[in-house]
């Protein structure tokens, strides 16, 4: 996939699950953080967009104002036969004052399920910002970053378990540093079958560069037991097994 890029656009940074022993469960959750707002909502790296969005029909291609336009030029330099933007049915997902947001179902000969185009407004211009493939994401909103966590090594999850202890990678760039003390409280969805949990981080001031996080040890704390339900890590769309690395193997030790 090609991107042309004044602003970049970034899919899902998934920082690799590191091999790490299981210390003591430290950095509880912070009591005057403000819980997420919803799972519903998501996003491709981007602005946040309710997901019931992708459940309707794609026609923003022919909408009349100029961040369409800008849309119209980009679908039309490129080829969807050969992986690259479908020419139709893409949706308005987001917008603000100076940015714009399209999803679509992907084309043909592409592994992720969506692409997404941002168009930005420059002076009295609207231009493509960039394009790329979309892996939907868990929305935290402006002020944190997504996080993504597994059940710590060796800890075996049991029916009347409400703390469990987790292992919580950030990852936005944060120049190999843990996350420690500034983990965020967690949105945590009991269902009939899975509890799915997503975990945000404050960020760190200052610029960072991106080698791979480190995880950062965490109680997780159930507001009831467990059950015979699977746990969950919301931060990816479908959700995870948490006790599996984000490629769906067994995590080191």
């Amino acid at each position: 996939m090609q991107h042309r890029t004044r602003i970049l656009l970034v899919g899902v940074l998934v920082a690799g699950c590191t091999s790490s022993a299981a210390p003591a469960p430290t950095d509880p959750p912070p009591s005057a953080s403000a819980p997420l707002r919803t799972i519903s909502e998501v996003s491709c790296g981007g602005l946040g967009f309710p997901i019931s969005l992708l459940d309707e029909p794609g026609r923003a291609e022919t909408f009349d104002d100029p961040a369409a336009e800008a849309l119209r030029q980009v679908l039309s330099e490129t080829d969807p036969e050969a992986g690259r933007l479908p020419d139709s049915g893409w949706r308005e997902v987001a917008r603000t004052d100076t940015e714009v947001v399209y999803v679509a179902d992907a084309a043909p000969h592409t592994d992720a399920p969506y692409a997404t185009v941002t168009v930005v407004r420059e002076d009295d211009a609207w231009l493509v910002a960039g394009w790329s493939d979309c892996r939907l994401q868990a929305g935290v909103g402006p002020d944190s970053g997504l996080a993504s966590f597994r059940v710590a090594p060796d800890e075996e999850l049991a029916s009347e378990l409400t703390e469990i202890p987790v292992l919580v990678t950030e990852r936005a760039c944060n120049s190999g540093q843990d996350a420690r003390g500034r983990i965020a409280e967690p949105l945590i969805v009991l269902g009939g079958d899975a509890v799915t949990v997503v975990f945000a981080v404050r960020p760190r001031a200052g610029g960072h560069d991106c080698p791979s996080n480190p995880e950062t040890p965490h109680l997780l704390v159930l507001p009831e037991p467990l059950g015979d339900r699977s746990l969950l890590d919301g931060s990816e769309f479908p959700a995870r097994d948490a006790t599996l690395c984000a490629n769906g193997e067994a995590c080191p030790p």
